[in-house]
């Protein structure tokens, strides 16, 4: 190949070294000449360059340089095609023709029918332009005019996300696109504006807009409007929350989505991000000054001020390798704020159990430290009851639970616990020291300290017959300090006849009380798992059995039982030798623990999995109400019981009474997963009764569906009843269609729930999002 050849190539070398997805290149340094051979020239390094072509050839010394037949262009990761292409050292001009195609080092591909180069390389134009840029978008224009390296500006424009042709590869209308007078693409600021411009469904104008501007779909975050979610309920008429994105920085970023309500007015909301390299802070809230209802009557508008609000917030710090700091808060200004206005932790700040649904926010700050095998955390909690207050006679004939009280509801100040394992093995096993100290404070009532240590000792032994036995031990010593005995708990209070079942130890007489405790335990546990083949099915039966022994009568009067009020006794939790929730209580006596599991694979791909146990004792113990299905010297039998055959399953989980045979606790969820078809429901039956921690016998059903109508259509519904009142707590109906670059959702729900400030709720909600566009 000559010098004028390999010239071309470094023109074509420049084009591609422009942004390729506006089709037009910015001014390159040519390479040096290198040595060239069969038709191609190349150079070493990042500068290698390749350039093929069919014909190249120059009818007079001054004239133009043409290549003819399938020409290409290869610099490192950058490529060009053309089906011809021109170099006119006169006029400095370079035109490429025919099918041109550009791909850049980012995979945007321009195309167009005829390109034409100024000789500086920095300005051009385009005939037939259209280009494939990131995240599936589309631009396509009449002609497109590169100016100054960094902008194209394109007439008569289409730009997508969407895809133009069907699986068949031919021509579709797109399920959006936006159709302009004129388009900007600015690859400095990273936008992309549009003058005059309709925004089309299906090929139908919607809306028109003189000016608009979107992000580059090469950009990942950029201020502007996010999708808006639009809605109509019986509680707060018409209302629509309009997003606003604020991209302050690489480090952090804000979200503004004011709530519209035809009833309320408008609920401020806001969020603030900042991720670093030693941290992150997602603070969230939202004010609204709302007219108090004058159709409730005055007691109950009490609890609904007239400016009502949220705050919450997550986060942590690093200090070094070796400490912490973190919090999560969640503050409301009133019992029934987050159910009125749909208020739900989002995004980064979402929690895996919904804690507004246990009807009581926590906020948490630590300090933790840890350093090898050593541990340690400072907690502070603060806790804000959602129930609203009841009389004493209510909670009793209703069930209904704790009262919530910011008065008697307690801060926990502080909360510290350290963990050391020890490297050394003492007789074989691994030995583990505690320490936990517990201060509980009130407005008014019962102020408490805790402090406990335990040393641990554990063993595990497998034979060379497969038995394992798992030897244990430790020695635990509390120390209990109370102060205005006679004041009360959030559970219980002055004159409350619920206070002798929930707190033997609660007092009239006498304001402060100490109390000791000294809770020796040894154990050893033994399983033996055996497995058979019968034809071609598996079988595994593992039987286990734990002996566990501790002083008895550790439970005392003087003991108030506060962090260990709800034990949820299942087989998961059967052979753990302590099972208390908390500390104040503790699992003393002498019992065993004693279950099987057993599991069937069969050829077919069916599985089967069941286990069943329970608890002997030599004596009775006061660590656990009657309710739970502990305590007693038989315990109530416990077990589960799976099954699941290629898109069918089966999943239960009982506690059966030992004495009556009856269903004390019940929970059942299955499942079909089909291609269009996904069933789902599930069954809850509590027959638990526990007024300090909400526990109310209740029998519930929920079932879910969701059908795949078509490619892009789906419909899905659900519905919620309880069984015990045989009323429908909740139904949901919901219509989504869903496609490459469009989403749109319809929800309808209905909530029967009751309470003393909110009615039965109506409520519908329309979602979309338009991707690389509004999204």
């Amino acid at each position: 190949m000559s010098t004028s050849n390999r010239l071309i190539a470094r023109l074509l070398l420049s084009t591609v070294l422009a942004g390729a997805a506006a089709g037009f290149p910015a001014p390159a340094v040519l390479a040096q000449d290198a040595p060239a051979s069969n038709g191609r020239s190349a150079e070493s390094g990042d500068d290698q360059v390749l350039f093929e072509a069919d014909i190249v050839q120059r009818e007079y010394d001054d004239g133009p340089i043409i290549a003819e037949g399938d020409v290409r262009a290869y610099f490192g990761e950058r490529y060009l095609r053309a089906d011809k292409l021109i170099y006119d050292p006169a006029t400095d001009i370079v035109i490429a023709e025919g099918n041109v195609s550009i791909t850049d080092t980012n995979m945007e591909t321009a195309f167009a029918g005829r390109v034409e180069l100024s000789g500086d390389l920095r300005d051009g134009i385009a005939e037939n332009f259209s280009a494939l840029l990131e995240q599936n978008a589309r631009l396509a224009a009449d002609s497109a005019v590169r100016e100054q390296g960094a902008r194209t500006r394109l007439n008569r424009a289409l730009y997508t996300s969407c895809n133009v042709c069907n699986s068949k590869g031919e021509a579709k209308t797109p399920t959006w696109r936006i159709k302009a007078l004129r388009v900007t693409r600015d690859e400095e600021r990273k936008v992309l504006r549009f003058h005059h411009a309709f925004l089309e469904i299906a090929g139908v104008p919607i809306i028109y807009a003189p000016y608009l501007q979107t992000p580059d779909p090469s950009v990942e975050r950029m201020s502007g409007f996010l999708p808006p979610d639009i809605g109509a309920s019986s509680r707060l008429g018409f209302n629509i929350e309009m997003p606003y994105y604020l991209a302050i920085s690489n480090s952090q970023d804000a979200t503004f989505f004011p709530k519209y309500t035809a009833e309320d007015g408008v609920l401020w909301q806001a969020e603030w991000r900042r991720r670093g390299e030693n941290g992150y802070n997602v603070l969230s809230g939202g004010v609204i000054d709302a007219p108090n209802d004058t159709s409730i009557p005055a007691p109950n508008t009490k609890s609904t001020p007239g400016v009502r609000w949220h705050l919450f917030g997550r986060g942590h710090r690093d200090f070094g390798e070796h400490w912490r700091a973190s919090y999560d808060f969640e503050r409301v200004s009133d019992k029934e704020y987050l159910r009125q206005y749909d208020v739900e932790r989002r995004g980064d700040l979402r929690q895996e159990l919904d804690r507004s649904s246990t009807n009581q926010l926590r906020s948490n700050a630590r300090l933790a430290w840890n350093q090898g095998s050593s541990h340690l955390t400072i907690d502070t909690y603060l806790f804000q009851g959602l129930r609203t207050q009841q009389s004493v006679q209510e909670r009793v004939v209703q069930g209904a639970g704790r009262i919530d009280d910011a008065r008697t509801t307690p801060y926990v100040l502080p909360l510290i616990d350290f963990q050391h394992d020890f490297a050394s093995k003492v007789a074989g096993g691994s030995v583990t020291a505690r320490a936990n100290i517990a201060s509980l404070y009130r407005v008014q009532g019962i102020d408490s300290q805790r402090f406990t240590t335990s040393v641990e000792w554990d063993r595990n032994i497998i034979t060379p017959g497969g038995h394992r036995f798992d030897f244990f031990a430790q020695a635990r010593a509390d120390l209990f300090s109370y102060q205005d005995l006679d004041q009360g708990t959030e559970f219980c209070f002055d004159g409350d006849a619920l206070c002798a079942e929930d707190f033997p130890g609660f007092s009239t007489e006498k304001t402060t009380d100490i109390a000791a405790r000294f809770a020796p335990t040894v154990g050893v546990e033994w399983s033996f798992p055996v497995a058979r083949y019968f034809n071609d099915t598996r079988l595994v039966i593992e039987p286990r059995v734990q002996l566990v022994a501790s002083s008895s009568g550790l439970n005392s009067d003087k003991i108030l039982n506060e962090d260990s009020q709800s034990i949820e006794f299942d087989y998961a939790g059967l052979f753990e030798f302590n099972k208390s929730t908390g500390y104040d209580a503790f699992e003393d006596g002498q019992r065993m623990n004693v279950g099987v599991t057993a599991k069937a694979d069969l050829a077919n791909g069916m599985n089967i999995k069941g286990s069943i146990g329970q608890q002997i004792r030599l004596q009775e113990t006061e660590a656990f109400r009657d309710s739970s299905g502990l305590g007693e010297k038989n315990s109530d039998i416990v077990g589960s019981l799976d099954f699941n055959y290629k898109r069918i399953g089966l999943e239960n989980r009982f506690r059966i009474d030992n004495n009556s045979g009856d269903f004390q606790r019940a929970e059942a969820r299955g499942y079909y997963r089909g291609d269009r078809l996904r069933l789902g429901a599930s069954y809850v039956r509590l027959n638990e009764e526990n007024i300090a921690n909400n526990l109310i016998p209740r029998e519930e059903l929920t079932v879910g569906a969701g059908l795949k109508l078509t490619r892009n259509w789906s419909v899905g519904s659900g519905w919620r009843r309880n069984l015990e009142t045989n009323q429908t707590i909740q139904q949901t109906f919901a219509l989504t269609y869903q496609d490459e670059c469009f989403v749109l959702g319809l929800t309808y729900r209905r909530d029967r729930t009751r309470t003393a400030n909110l009615e039965p709720d109506k409520a519908f909600l329309l979602t979309f999002s338009l991707k690389s566009l509004v999204d």
